[in-house]
């Protein structure tokens, strides 16, 4: 049986906004490892361990573990508090006190120590004047009730290291708000959210004509909440031995109150202690400070220490996923939080999310991994994708891909599903060789997939070969899948009575074979890419993918009636550049966006630079100009990320060198470097390229040179086939 004892810390009311305090609720968790006597005998050892501590500082418990209302015990309170703390980290840890036993019976249990620590921002979700008032945190003391729901939730029902908790002892206080009666706006919040005067024992208060009285904790509200929380969990299974909820008792000696309040005793120590020796200047600094100190009291590893705050939004969101078999869902949450502008979220790197990603590898369900791969798959083909989420899940999972195939745990036809997704993944960020190994198991898997699968697998080959620079080996793929697709289309075609039909497979083989002989500057590129569009819906991905492939083909060719041509079809029949610009933005977000959003900003604002720079003017000019600023107004902000915008950074920098912004021209260069962190070779021979070009517009022939090198050293193997000049001339196209 778990035990959960919690108390409180702070001001959860907004009543003095002056004060540096820490808010937060903290308490204990006593694991009795199923020997509910256990429970019992610790009750009796730590109501002992308070007879000692207090008769030691020359008090009687439990009076001396509080000033009293008349305030005349406030020297012994000192000594006592200064006495558990030196004294409490050998109680937690052994049961002992000054090395002696405190009971004849030893202990069988554990103690873990939590803490839930209010930011300086709290929840955003929860706050906002247009937010009903049953939830807003800053109204009467619902802060203080949802963070006490948040705690009793995650240490039942989503702790990461009780996962199956099945039988639970609550001892939680109750809390009492005390107002002056001229604070009338406060409490009439209470008013409203049903509150009533507190009388006690059925009389009004004796100052009621100075103060206002206000239970806000009580058995009914605990009740409820966890009612609630196990009706939403489905965990109807769940025991609660007992739901003790009580005003703590800091009388005279009587045993009886007294052991039923014992663990309630215990955590108003922790609270007390980890506030008396809290060190640092933030919240932050002191949720670290409150972890030390907790570990070095009981030395446990899994003490429960959290804020409240936005990035433990996505923690419990990620955690809940994982318990739900969608492990996909957990890892982008993951993933998001190295994202996070959170002050916390180091520390949920650091304690959290690797505990998430542990516990997903080593316990991930069979099926529901299988699923998670899917979706996995799935992501990689999705438009506006985040190229470094694809690659970050690829790596948590690829341990345990290869372990569960290797055990045959494991499908093949998923495990092929995780392998093509690492093979974008990484040809995203060009990763060379790590995508090489990707292509080689999914040829050993590709028995166990249906062909046009595999096809698509083998366009992205093709790919592959186009990022090593070997653009004749890309061609020679492209054709061989062009063939095979072609056989197909004609078999669907006898098949289904129709072979005039268009065939998404053959379209899409066409289309990347297009993308070949245009990296070759083979005029067959532009038969190609028209034919592959007429084998795809006109308002399908596919079609503008490969639409905008031809556009940056007519780019390369210098043909400006052609691309305006196209160009129109591709911004929705706009013309004018500032208008195709709004309508790129627009059309390239939201759930079925048009096409991805940063390729199409790259083919416009490509087109623009070196087809229509007359057309950069007015406020098109300053957009581009403060491009950050501009995608923020859009709200595509995200789209900020990865592939292709080491390229699109550099066109903007010579754009604004050309218009004589220096300094903005110096920023976007800084940024098409950082953009893509740990890049493989390819990325790093492209803005190594942006680098030249930039050096050449402002005439410095060093840094031009330095680039140059710098460009060529990657692809400078024994036995290559390049020159230092062929290498540069093949960083053409979609590279450019």
């Amino acid at each position: 049986m778990i035990t959960i004892a919690l108390d409180e810390n702070g001001d959860f009311e907004g009543l003095n906004r002056e004060s540096d305090e820490a808010t937060f609720l903290a308490g204990l968790l006593y694991d009795d490892n199923g020997d509910e006597m256990d429970t019992e005998n610790e009750r009796e050892r730590i109501i002992a361990y308070y007879q000692h501590v207090c008769a030691k500082a020359g008090g009687h418990f439990p009076e001396s573990l509080h000033i009293s209302h008349a305030g005349n015990n406030g020297g012994y309170v000192a000594k006592t508090k200064e006495e558990v703390g030196a004294s409490l980290g050998e109680f937690l840890r052994n049961g002992t006190y000054q090395k002696e036993a405190l009971t004849r019976f030893p202990r069988r249990g554990k103690y873990i120590l939590f803490m839930q620590l209010k930011s300086n921002q709290g929840k955003r979700t929860l706050q906002g004047k247009d937010l009903c008032k049953l939830v807003k945190d800053d109204f009467a003391s619902n802060l203080y009730m949802h963070m006490a729901e948040d705690v009793v939730s995650r240490l039942i029902f989503h702790n990461p290291h009780r996962p199956a908790i099945r039988k639970v002892h609550f001892d939680l206080p109750t809390r009492m708000v005390v107002l002056d009666n001229d604070m009338h706006e406060k409490i009439e919040e209470y008013y409203q959210l049903g509150y009533k005067d507190y009388k006690f024992d059925d009389e009004e208060p004796r100052d009621s004509s100075k103060k206002k009285y206000l239970q806000i904790a009580n058995d009914n509200n605990y009740r409820a909440a966890i009612s609630r929380e196990i009706l939403a969990e489905g965990r109807t299974d769940i025991e609660v031995d007992r739901m003790g909820v009580n005003s703590i008792y800091y009388g005279p000696a009587n045993d009886k109150k007294t052991k039923r309040m014992a663990f309630l005793y215990m955590a108003d120590s922790i609270c007390s202690l980890l506030n008396w020796h809290r060190t640092g200047n933030s919240p932050v600094d002191w949720l670290n400070c409150f972890a030390e100190q907790a570990h070095d009291l009981n030395g446990s590893s899994q003490n429960l220490f959290f804020a409240y705050d936005d990035v433990d939004v996505l923690f419990d969101q990620a955690w809940r996923a994982y318990e739900h078999g969608d492990y996909f869902t957990a890892l982008q949450l993951s993933f998001k939080v190295k994202e996070s502008k959170s002050k916390f979220a180091a520390f949920y790197q650091k304690h959290w999310f690797p505990l998430l990603e542990n516990a997903l590898c080593r316990h991930a369900e069979k099926d529901a991994l299988v699923s998670s791969l899917t979706r996995f798959q799935q992501y990689s083909y999705s438009e506006n994708l985040q190229q470094d989420c694809l690659v970050y899940i690829f790596e948590k999972l690829r341990d345990t891909v290869e372990t569960r195939l290797a055990e045959g745990q494991l499908d093949k036809a998923a495990a092929f599903e995780f392998y093509d997704a690492g093979f974008s993944a990484c040809n995203h960020t060009g990763h060379s060789e790590i995508a090489g190994k990707c292509f080689e198991k999914c040829k050993e898997l590709a028995a166990a997939v249906d062909i046009e699968m595999y096809l698509r697998t083998l366009n992205k080959y093709a790919v592959w070969r186009n990022d090593v620079l070997d653009f004749e080996a890309a061609k020679e793929v492209a054709e061989i899948v062009v063939i095979y697709a072609d056989e197909l289309r004609q078999m669907r075609g006898r098949l289904f009575g129709n072979e005039a039909a268009g065939f998404v497979a053959y379209g899409r083989a066409l289309s990347q074979c297009g993308q070949a002989y245009a990296f070759l500057k083979d005029t067959q590129a532009e038969e190609s890419f028209i034919e592959a569009l007429g084998h795809f819906d006109k308002s399908s991905a596919d079609y503008f993918i490969t639409l905008s492939y031809l556009l940056h083909y007519y780019i390369e060719q210098g043909d400006k009636e052609k691309y305006d041509k196209y160009a129109a079809i591709y911004f929705g029949g706009e013309k004018d550049a500032l208008k195709q610009f709004d309508f790129l933005m627009r059309m390239g977000q939201g759930d079925k966006p048009r096409f991805t959003l940063k390729f199409a900003f790259f083919v416009f604002l490509k087109g623009l630079c070196k087809l229509h720079r007359d057309r950069i003017k007015g406020s098109l000019r300053t957009d581009l100009l403060d491009i950050e600023k501009t995608f923020r107004r859009y709200h595509a902000e995200e789209q900020i990320n990865g592939h292709p915008w080491e390229i699109i950074y550099k066109y903007l920098a010579i754009l604004a060198q050309q218009q004589g912004k220096e300094d903005i021209a110096k920023a976007y260069m800084e940024k098409s470097a950082a953009i893509i962190e740990d890049g493989g070779r390819i990325i790093a021979a492209i803005v190594a390229n942006g680098k030249r070009e930039f050096a050449q517009l402002i005439g410095d022939k060093e840094a031009s040179f330095q680039a140059e090198r710098e460009l060529v050293k990657d692809f400078c193997k024994p036995g290559r086939e390049f020159s230092d000049e062929e290498i540069v001339r093949r960083l053409c196209y979609m590279y450019d």
